[in-house]
């Protein structure tokens, strides 16, 4: 199978879903790449993180099927169970970030009026750590609250 990735936001930083996705399909031997409009795909895998990022136009895209995900879209959608449960990360679609990403927890102890974690995650609780950064020179630690973890 093609698969394109579309990363909405386009922001400066690598999109955690799109990397977990990327390394499932690749390690399935499907072929994955970042989404142009003159290739041809059987599957577009997007991903919005927050709501005011524009939205991306999908009607340049030559694809059979497109699934958009992210809190940017709807904020109860999930990874599929098998991509969420697996450690895989495929760093190197984002070549030009030299450093790992980690979370040591999901979730968040308060429920500020302005954010979406306590919603989307949950109360707190310790996940598994995922695949570091072959080349990478550090951790980006993303919990939201690092220090209300109990573990």
């Amino acid at each position: 199978m093609n698969i394109g990735l579309v990363d909405v936001d386009g922001h400066n930083f690598p999109n955690f879903a799109l990397m977990r996705l990327s390394a499932y399909y690749k390690a399935k031997g499907h072929l994955v790449e970042w989404a142009l409009p003159a290739q041809r795909y059987d599957k577009v895998l997007a991903s919005k993180v927050f709501t005011f990022s524009s939205d991306y136009d999908y009607s340049l895209l030559n694809a059979k099927e497109v699934i958009k995900g992210g809190t940017g879209y709807d904020i109860t959608g999930r990874l599929p169970e098998a991509v969420e449960n697996s450690r895989m990360m495929d760093y190197f679609i984002y070549p030009q970030y030299p450093f790992s990403l980690q979370f040591f927890s999901r979730g968040c102890i308060r429920k500020c009026p302005f954010c979406l974690v306590r919603e989307k995650e949950g109360y707190i609780q310790s996940v598994e750590p995922v695949e570091l950064n072959p080349k990478g020179k550090w951790i980006e630690v993303l919990d939201n609250n690092f220090f209300a973890n109990p573990q």
